[in-house]
């Protein structure tokens, strides 16, 4: 074989480099997608667990007239027959004030904060609810009711 023959039969360092460059910004743009689309989906089941609790909440007011004081009252055992009822796997309450930071863990995305209100003569007259969108990385909230002064 001639020296000629010899170059042409492997490709070139420079060559090797160019498709590693290559492979590693299709992978850290494909990461990039993967995480932002992963986001997406915890922000939408957070917004639903939201609009349940939110649902459920609206439904106890009209047969109990008034809110529940926290969402584990709507979940209470033997209440399973009523319209209201709501399962407690489908969420995880955190307390009753807004989220500074996103939940984490497996259930984050079923992370929920409930905050009844009452008016001056102590009727819950109103809740406010907080969940979190991952792709802003800020809370959700919603009001039901009255909240003035909650």
């Amino acid at each position: 074989m001639t020296t000629k023959q010899l170059k042409n039969r492997g490709f070139t360092l420079v060559e090797l480099l160019i498709v590693i460059v290559i492979i590693a910004i299709l992978t850290v743009i494909s990461l990039i997608a993967y995480n932002g689309i992963q986001n997406q989906a915890k922000t939408s089941a957070s917004q639903g667990v939201v609009k349940n609790v939110a649902d459920k909440a609206q439904i106890y007011n009209t047969e109990e007239n008034g809110y529940p004081e926290k969402i584990a009252d709507m979940s209470a055992s033997g209440k399973s027959g009523k319209a209201w009822y709501f399962e407690s796997q489908a969420y995880t309450e955190t307390g009753d004030t807004a989220p500074t930071t996103a939940p984490t863990g497996e259930n984050a995305a079923k992370q929920v904060a409930y905050k009844v209100c009452k008016d001056a003569h102590g009727n819950k007259v109103g809740a406010k609810i907080w969940g979190w969108n991952f792709s802003t990385n800020d809370k959700i909230e919603r009001t039901i009711g009255t909240v003035e002064g909650c």
